[in-house]
């Protein structure tokens, strides 16, 4: 059974969000659960270490599946480098970039629709975040100038 204490510093890591499928609370619209990495069910432990903060489908779809010796293995978010077996194309969808990548977003269903929906609204948001700051930027400059301006005026008044 996984503490409390335990179970609140899995989360954290996680920063609230599925090591998997990288769903956050707040998208889900509750709390996630903890899954071992390496079920007890096949040795695995409490530690803190094996535990996963992961949303219920991804902890479904993973079940007590086992395999770590073979490229057929769920990647470990605390060890693997995402971004070696898996890629998002411009539609928002994951690709495998390896075999075990593959296995790992075939496993999870990683593509459901759902999640592309959400990788969809997460890109949009990012792009418009992005013309937001730029447009700051741009206005910080206009205002910027136009103090300038206003200074130069004021002095050319005074003389």
């Amino acid at each position: 059974m996984v503490s409390a204490q335990v179970r609140q510093q899995v989360r954290t890591f996680f920063q609230f969000r599925c090591g998997y499928c990288g769903v956050s609370e707040a998208e889900y619209g509750a709390s996630l659960t903890i899954d071992h990495y390496q079920p007890v069910s096949r040795g695995g432990s409490d530690d803190s270490e094996n535990l996963v903060y992961c949303c219920h489908a991804c902890n479904e779809f993973k079940s007590d599946y086992w395999n770590p010796d073979s490229s057929q293995r769920i990647l470990n978010p605390r060890h693997d480098d995402m971004s070696f077996h898996l890629r998002e194309n411009d539609n928002a969808e994951l690709e495998g970039l390896t075999e075990t990548g593959i296995f790992h977003l075939t496993r999870l269903q990683l593509n459901r629709s759902a999640l592309l929906l959400q990788r969809q609204i997460r890109r949009r948001q990012q792009q418009w975040e992005a013309r937001m700051l730029a447009v700051e930027a741009r206005l910080a400059t206009a205002e910027a100038q136009l103090a300038r301006q206003r200074r130069r005026q004021r002095r050319s008044r005074r003389n």
